[in-house]
C-alpha cells in the first residue's frame, strides 16, 4: 500500500503538486416549473449555475517525507486552492484548503497513520486524480461515496435538504489508521487496513455525538511486471466495508457502504471494476429553493433513513495505442432509492476519449460522456430526466514533483 508510506530511498522532504485545467461543455435542456429549476445535472459542478465552464478545477500543492535516517516516521500534507467541491460546493465557498494532514508511524508490524488522510475503501476514490485519464468521477462514486455534509433547513421526515456546511469528504476523514503489505512471495501480497475514523470527511471535528465510522480493507494483488505506483503491472482483488452513523439536527442515521472490485493491467491495457452497495444517508442531488427564473440557489438534499437502498458498478478499460496515447472508455451505472418506487432513480453513462500524454505523466485528456437518466416507476420525474444530455470535457493535467 503506497499511500500513507515513503520509499526509503526518497529524499527526507519533497515538495510536489498539481494543476488541472479543465474544459466542460453540457449538452443537456434547462427545465424549470414556476421558476424552480428541475435540471441540476444539465449544469456543471461545483457551483450549478453554467452549461459552459472553463476553470482550474484542482490546484494542489504538497509537500512528503520522512524525519528520520530509518524511515520509520513519515508525513504527507497536501492543500487545495482549485474550483471544486472541496472549496466550492454549490456556491457556498469554503475556506477548507488542508485535505490531507497525517503521520505514520512504521516501527511495528503494522504502520499506523494518524491524521486526516484518504479512508481505506473504493478504489475510485482512492487513486490519485493526477493519474487517472477519467475526468469525472463515476456518478456511483460522486452520489454515493462522495459525501455531503449540510446544516438543514427543512426536514420531511427522514427526508432533509439544507446547505453546505462544509467541504465535500472528498473521500477522506480524520481518525487512526492499522494496515500492512504481507509478501506471500516476490509476486503474491495480500493488503490489509482498518481504520477508526470521526465520520466527518475533512471536518477535523467531532460533528455525530462521539460515534465513529470503522472502515474495513482487504486485497490480494499479484505482481505481473516490474512498473510502480499507479502503473503497477498486476492483478489485484479487493473487498471493503465501513460502516458509522451521522448526525442531522438532533437525529442519528445509520450510513452503510461497502465494495468488491478488481484492477488489471499489463503495461497495455487496463482494466478497472467495482460493485458498490449502500444504505442509509443516500444523496438524492441538488435542489433549487429559488423560484426566480434563471436564479438558482441550490440546496443539498438527503434521505437519510438507514432502509433506503442504492448500489451499482462500473467498467473502465484504457489501451495503450502508442507510447503517450491511450483509448479509453467507461460505463457505470447507479441505482438509488431502490426501496421507495415513485423516488428510483437509475443513471446510465457511457464515456469514451483519449489521453495524450507529452511528458511524464502531464497530459491532455479528452472525455466524452453519453448520459441517461430513468424514473422506472414516475412518469413526471422522467420528463425531467429526459433533459439529461451529453457532457464533453477537456484536461490539462500538469505535475510537479
Amino acid at each position: 500500500m503506497i499511500q500513507g508510506t515513503q520509499k526509503a530511498a526518497t529524499k527526507d522532504h519533497n515538495l510536489w503538486g498539481f494543476a488541472q485545467l479543465r474544459y466542460t461543455n453540457n449538452g443537456g435542456d434547462i427545465y424549470e416549473v414556476k421558476g424552480f429549476n428541475k435540471t441540476p445535472f444539465s449544469l456543471n459542478t461545483p457551483e450549478l449555475q453554467r452549461q459552459e465552464t472553463f476553470n482550474l478545477s484542482r490546484l494542489r500543492v504538497g509537500l512528503r517525507g520522512r524525519f528520520d535516517d530509518k524511515n520509520k516516521i513519515n508525513y504527507f500534507i497536501l492543500t487545495e486552492f482549485g474550483e471544486n467541491g472541496v472549496t466550492n460546493p454549490i456556491g457556498y465557498s469554503q475556506h477548507s484548503y488542508l485535505t490531507d494532514l497525517s503521520v505514520t508511524f512504521r516501527y511495528l508490524p503494522v504502520n499506523i497513520r494518524v491524521g486526516q488522510y484518504k479512508y481505506p475503501g473504493s478504489e475510485e476514490g482512492f487513486m490519485a486524480r493526477f493519474a487517472s485519464p477519467f475526468i469525472q468521477f463515476t456518478t456511483l462514486s460522486s452520489q454515493l461515496m462522495l459525501e455531503r455534509y449540510i446544516s438543514p433547513t427543512s426536514v420531511n421526515g427522514t427526508k432533509y435538504l439544507g446547505v453546505p456546511s462544509h467541504s465535500v469528504g472528498a473521500y477522506r476523514d480524520s481518525g487512526i489508521q492499522l494496515f500492512q503489505e504481507i509478501n506471500l512471495d516476490k509476486t503474491n501480497s495480500i493488503s490489509y487496513a482498518y481504520m477508526y475514523g470521526l465520520g466527518a470527511g475533512m471536518q477535523m471535528d467531532n460533528v455525530n455525538g462521539m460515534h465513529p465510522t470503522h472502515y474495513l480493507y482487504m486485497a490480494y494483488e499479484k505482481i505481473l511486471g516490474d512498473l510502480k505506483g499507479y502503473n503497477t503491472e498486476s492483478l489485484k482483488l479487493y473487498g471493503w466495508y465501513q460502516r458509522g452513523k451521522r448526525k442531522l439536527l438532533e437525529e442519528l442515521y445509520d450510513r452503510t457502504r461497502y465494495g468488491i472490485g478488481l484492477t488489471y493491467y499489463d503495461g497495455l491495457l487496463r482494466v478497472e471494476s467495482e460493485y458498490i452497495w449502500g444504505r442509509g444517508m443516500i444523496f438524492t442531488g441538488a435542489k433549487d429553493t429559488s423560484s426566480i427564473p434563471s436564479n438558482n440557489v441550490w440546496q443539498y438534499e438527503i434521505e437519510a433513513d438507514e432502509n433506503n437502498k442504492a448500489d451499482g458498478y462500473y467498467l473502465s478499460t484504457t489501451y495503450k495505442v502508442k507510447t503517450n496515447i491511450e483509448a479509453i472508455a467507461r460505463y457505470d451505472e447507479y441505482r438509488r432509492m431502490q426501496n421507495i418506487s415513485a423516488k428510483e432513480r437509475v443513471i446510465k453513462n457511457t464515456t469514451i476519449g483519449l489521453s495524450y500524454k507529452f511528458k511524464g505523466v502531464n497530459r491532455i485528456d479528452l472525455n466524452y460522456t453519453f448520459s441517461k437518466a430513468y424514473a422506472p416507476h414516475n412518469s413526471t420525474a422522467q420528463s425531467i430526466l429526459n433533459n439529461a444530455g451529453d457532457i464533453a470535457r477537456i484536461q490539462l493535467t500538469w505535475v510537479y514533483r
